[in-house]
C-alpha cells in the first residue's frame, strides 16, 4: 500500500497486531485473537485486510493438517511502523520486524495472557519483555552479561513476582553421544549468573527444560553448585498440560513443586 495517509488511519487495534508482529515475529490468528482479546474471526479479518494492504506476510506448512496461517510483518509494514513511531517522537524498537519467534513467548508469554484474559482481576501479567528488550532491562541493571529469553511480571491475588525465563533448546550439536545429550548445554545455560556478584532483582530465574531427563539433571546440578538466584525448572510437556500459573515449578533445594506466584516466598 503506497498512501501512508491511509494507512495511518488505521484502527488502534491494527496498530497494535502490526506491532505485534513486528516485535514477536511470526504468529498465528488464534495468537492475535488472544493478545488483543477479540474473536478469532475478528483476529482473521484484521490480519487478512492487513494482508491485503501489504503490511504483512502469511504462509503454512503443506505438512500440517490445520492449515493453519502463520503471519509476518513485511518491509513496507515494518516502514510503516518505523515512520509513524518516529513522527510521534517514540522510540522505534530494536530488530523491529527482523526477530525469531521465541520459544518463551509460546510456551509462557501467550499462556500467561490467557490465563489473565480468563481470569479478571485476579491474575494478569503485568509486564512482559520480549528477548531483545529483556538484554536492554538487564544492562540497565549492570547485568549485561546475563542471557536470557524473556522477563516478566505476574500478578495473582494481591500477590507479585517478578521473573527471567530460560529456554533449554536441547543437546548441543549433532555429535553428542547419548550419554552426554542428557546434560549437553545445560552448564552453559545459567553460567553468567555464576559470575554475578550483585543480586538480580527478581524473585525467581524459571527454566524450561526440553524433557524430564533434562530438568532432573539441571536440578541435580544445581544442587551440588548453588547459585544465589532462586532458579525453578519445569519441563516443556508440564507447560502444556496445566494452566501457565497452575503449572508446578521444581526448586533444587527441596522436594517441593510449587505454583508460579508461590516461588515469590
Amino acid at each position: 500500500m503506497g498512501d501512508f495517509a491511509a494507512v495511518r488511519r488505521l484502527p488502534p487495534r491494527r496498530w497494535r497486531i502490526l506491532s505485534f508482529l513486528a516485535q514477536h515475529g511470526s504468529v498465528s490468528t488464534l495468537d492475535v485473537a488472544l493478545v488483543c482479546d477479540v474473536s478469532r474471526l475478528t483476529a482473521h479479518r484484521d490480519l487478512v485486510w492487513l494482508y491485503e494492504a501489504g503490511l504483512v506476510r502469511r504462509e503454512r506448512c503443506e505438512e500440517d493438517r490445520t492449515h493453519t496461517w502463520w503471519y509476518e510483518v513485511t518491509a513496507e509494514g515494518v516502514e510503516v511502523l518505523r515512520r509513524t513511531l518516529t513522527a510521534a517522537g517514540r522510540p522505534v524498537p530494536l530488530q523491529l520486524g527482523r526477530r525469531r519467534p521465541s520459544l518463551a513467548d509460546a510456551l509462557l508469554f501467550l499462556p500467561l495472557v490467557e490465563v489473565s484474559r480468563r481470569n479478571p482481576g485476579r491474575c494478569e501479567l503485568f509486564q512482559w519483555l520480549a528477548t531483545v528488550e529483556t538484554s536492554a532491562w538487564l544492562r540497565q541493571h549492570d547485568l549485561a552479561h546475563l542471557r536470557a529469553d524473556g522477563y516478566g511480571v505476574w500478578l495473582e491475588d494481591g500477590r507479585c513476582l517478578r521473573f527471567l525465563v530460560h529456554v533449554d533448546a536441547g543437546a548441543v550439536g549433532d555429535a553428542a553421544v547419548a550419554r552426554e545429550k542428557r546434560s549437553s548445554g545445560l552448564g552453559g545455560l545459567l553460567t553468567g549468573y555464576r559470575r554475578t556478584g550483585g543480586v538480580v532483582p527478581v524473585g525467581a530465574v524459571l527454566v524450561i527444560a526440553q524433557d524430564i531427563e533434562r530438568q532432573e539433571q539441571m536440578l541435580a546440578g544445581l544442587g551440588r553448585e548453588p547459585l544465589r538466584a532462586r532458579v525453578a525448572v519445569t519441563t516443556r510437556e508440564m507447560l502444556y498440560r496445566y494452566w501457565a500459573n497452575d503449572q508446578v515449578w521444581s526448586l533444587p533445594e527441596d522436594g517441593n513443586a510449587r505454583r508460579l506466584i508461590d516461588l515469590d516466598f
